[in-house]
């Protein structure tokens, strides 16, 4: 093993006694570089141990860092793919919804036409219907008579 590797699962414990927790370092001098940190910080009464895993940015060569960003490896790289590739299946549903919307306007328009026209038939059937009662009872009534 290289000395700038270590093995993480062997766990650190701490002064105080307790296994030491995984973290990462949000701070400007050491981003994402990982460490093992004592459970409880300084402030809430823990020892404060710690013992980096990553090592220094000082002690890497710049050209390899270069090479981790290259290709898509930065996460802010994929992270602006990502949002383009959400905004453009974005906009192909939006041009689909209305396109819908569209076919939605035209199918009514023929379902209101079919209504209709079943109605307006209904209402000759109707007529026909009457026109042959008043046929019928003007027939019973001149043969009665």
């Amino acid at each position: 093993m290289s000395q700038s590797s270590v093995n993480i699962e062997e766990v650190d414990v701490c002064k105080c006694g307790y296994y030491c927790r995984l973290k990462t370092s949000r701070t400007p001098l050491n981003p994402g570089r990982r460490f093992f940190g004592c459970k409880a910080s300084k402030e809430n009464g823990g020892c404060g141990y710690f013992r980096w895993i990553d090592p220094s940015l000082e002690n890497v060569d710049e050209s390899s860092l270069m090479n981790r960003f290259i290709d898509g490896h930065n996460p802010i790289d994929r992270l602006k793919r990502k949002v383009k590739e959400l905004e453009e299946e974005r906009d192909s549903l939006k041009f689909q919804l209305n396109e819908n919307e569209e076919k939605m306007v035209v199918l009514n328009k023929k379902l209101k036409e079919v209504k209709l026209q079943r109605d307006w038939e209904n209402v000759k059937f109707n007529r026909v219907v009457i026109v042959f009662l008043c046929l019928l009872t003007i027939k019973w009534f001149f043969n009665i008579v």
